[in-house]
Order: C-alpha cells, then sequence, then structure tokens
C-alpha cells in the first residue's frame, strides 16, 4: 500500500482525474459489447445444439433444445 501511496504522491490531482476519464472512456462501451457477442455466441450454440440433435435423429429434440426464433 505504501507503494500504491508513494507512486500517487509524484502525480497531481489533475493527472491522476484525467487518468481515471480516460479509461473510463476507452472501457465504457466494453460491457455493452461484450453483451452483445455473449449473446450472439449463446444463439449460436443453440443453434448448433438444435441441428446436432436433429442430426443424430432424436425425435424428441424439439422438447428438449430451445426453439431459436431467427431475427
Amino acid at each position: 500500500m505504501e507503494q500504491v501511496l508513494a507512486f500517487l504522491k509524484e502525480f497531481n490531482i489533475q493527472t491522476i482525474l484525467s487518468l481515471g476519464l480516460i479509461v473510463w472512456y476507452f472501457t465504457s462501451d466494453l460491457k455493452k459489447s461484450l453483451e452483445t457477442k455473449i449473446d450472439n455466441l449463446d444463439k449460436d450454440v443453440r443453434d448448433m445444439n438444435t441441428r446436432t440433435g436433429r442430426l443424430e435423429g432424436t425425435v424428441y429434440g424439439k422438447d428438449i433444445y430451445k426453439h431459436v426464433d431467427k431475427e
């Protein structure tokens, strides 16, 4: 903890605030883009599970796997 405090003492408040603002600006959209990518990946995996079930010849595949609507 002392090393962190010594590091922060070398900078003034404007530098620390501007660094925090820059980090926030570049990471603010990261959560939204990751959620979109994860949702798309989940949809693709569900589609693959449905196709695999149909290839295996399972008659009950429609009851096991959720039906994925195409947007």
